[in-house]
């Protein structure tokens, strides 16, 4: 049966299964800002319908929506019982969505039409599927605390602060955390050890700080099925850096408007960083092959060219690092191994570089100061003669073209 914990997978699939094509705003907008878009929307209405499911009219209204949305399926209803629910909030919380996500708001309402009719139409399902009354339906939107149905659910929040002074997990005030606290409280000492996520500091000074408080070691391995888009706790350390037996040494980014990056020295972003910040590293124009940084957290779906969700941190950290540096221009290179076709591999490589770059574009870095190529198969870093070798190959790497 369809839970809360598996809810916004669930929405995903309904929308895939019953949505037509998108149009307006929504049809012009980069397919990994709407997903990303999709995730945030279902944490806004569940949570609107749970706020809803604890007022006494609010209940008969969403019992009422959900058998009518399971009797007729609208995946493109409109959004009056989420827009009402909020009334003087609602524009805000959709600016928030379209400002984390690069997408327009128009684009944003659009999916609130859609994520609240897909909702609807599952709930309905439920409440056809068991007799719930619109009391039933209620509590299974508010459960009591440490019930089954919330139990597991991941980490949800798509660049989410995570540290605090004391050291305790900063918990967000989302519907997913609130049914998630019990692994959030487990999560939050390994996110405290992240060091990729931002921190809204504002000092102003120095440009990188060491970091003395010691960090435990953590897995760089991500779970695989997770019902919310959501970036991974991942280890400082880099895989290739990890296969040479180095180690992570946590730094401090200053960025624009007192934002930090707290990140490992020999993380893609350190490298960017350094080399942006340093006035004696020089843009070599005479040698193309000199001064590619490859990404280290960054990974697209098999054979295709679509960026895992697991990408979009690493992304969005270099993002703001090139809003701090606005001169800088960066080309990004798109590899793959030497398995199969040449040409279907220059292809995805050439693909995979555009997609890295549509999503700068999206986090807010202008345009005109990102280019993208391929090369294939062509400056491998391994042998492709093992698994280990090829999955190293198979990358993007980014050079500075401009400081």
């Amino acid at each position: 049966m369809t839970t809360l914990h598996n809810m916004p997978e669930d929405i995903k699939n309904f929308l895939r299964t019953h949505s037509s094509a998108p149009t307006g705003p929504l049809a012009a907008e980069h397919q990994v800002g709407v997903q990303l878009a999709i995730s945030r929307v279902a944490d806004l209405v569940m949570s609107t319908f749970e706020e809803l499911a604890g007022q006494p009219s609010g209940r008969d209204s969403l019992w009422n929506a959900a058998r009518a949305a399971h009797t007729a399926p609208q995946p493109d209803a409109d959004a009056d019982l989420v827009k009402t629910a909020l009334d003087d909030r609602y524009h805000g919380k959709v600016h928030s969505v379209a400002t984390a996500t690069g997408i327009q708001t128009a684009s944003v309402n659009q999916l609130v039409e859609r994520v609240s009719g897909a909702a609807l139409s599952i709930m309905g399902g439920l409440v056809a599927q068991n007799s719930w009354t619109a009391q039933e339906l209620s509590q299974w939107l508010r459960p009591q605390p440490g019930a089954a149905s919330a139990a597991g659910a991941p980490l949800a929040a798509e660049f989410a602060a995570a540290s605090t002074a004391a050291g305790a997990p900063a918990v967000a005030s989302s519907w997913v955390a609130r049914h998630a606290n019990a692994l959030l409280l487990s999560v939050g000492l390994i996110a405290v050890a992240e060091f990729g996520y931002i921190l809204g500091t504002r000092t102003p000074d120095a440009e990188v700080a060491a970091v003395s408080s010691a960090a435990p070691a953590l897995d760089a391995s991500a779970p695989s099925g997770r019902p919310y888009t959501a970036v991974p706790v991942a280890n400082l350390t880099s895989a290739a850096d990890a296969a040479r037996g180095k180690t992570a040494v946590p730094v401090v980014l200053k960025l624009k408007n007192g934002v930090r990056q707290i990140i490992g020295s020999n993380s893609t972003e350190s490298k960017l960083y350094q080399f942006l910040i340093d006035p004696t590293k020089e843009v070599d124009l005479l040698n193309p092959s000199k001064g590619w940084i490859g990404f280290d957290r960054i990974y697209f779906e098999s054979n295709k060219a679509i960026l895992t969700n697991e990408s979009l941190w690493q992304l969005s950290n270099i993002a703001s690092i090139l809003k701090r540096f606005p001169a800088a221009k960066v080309k990004l290179g798109g590899y793959t191994d030497s398995s199969g076709s040449p040409y279907i591999n220059l292809r995805l490589s050439q693909e995979r570089a555009k997609a890295a770059m549509a999503t700068l574009v999206s986090m807010g870095v202008p345009a005109d100061r990102l280019t993208s190529t391929g090369y294939g198969a062509l400056d491998g870093l391994a042998s492709n003669d093992t698994q280990e070798g090829r999955s190293l190959n198979r990358r993007v790497s980014m050079q500075v073209v401009q400081k």
